[in-house]
């Protein structure tokens, strides 16, 4: 769910924050690339919460960012506490999977 929420395309730079392996492995090959960034990614995976503040410094400006929370409320509030435009929440069993975009501009 979260490498499909993350709309990463081949040759996109992709970064992840205490993600699982599996799925980062997975947003590698959808990508087609074999390393991740610490800067400037198209697409972040972070595995928590408190892991937005540490993906916020790898994406680029109009990269996603996905993760984990409690239920939309929760991740309604950590986008926009991290200044990004919510776009998805979907749930996946107890907890939800969301995405969301950085502002191209100031």
């Amino acid at each position: 769910m979260l490498c499909s929420l993350a709309g990463a395309r081949t040759g996109h730079r992709v970064a992840a924050v205490g993600a699982d392996p599996v799925v980062t492995r997975a947003l590698l090959a959808m990508t087609g690339t074999t390393e991740l960034v610490e800067d400037d990614a198209a697409v972040v995976i972070a595995g928590a919460a408190y892991e937005v503040p540490t993906a916020m410094r790898m994406l680029a400006p109009g990269g996603r960012l996905v993760a984990v929370a409690a239920d939309a409320a929760a991740a309604r509030r950590v986008a926009t506490a991290a200044g990004l435009e919510l776009r998805h929440v979907e749930r996946v069993g107890q907890r939800v999977a969301w995405s969301a975009v950085r502002p191209t501009g100031p």
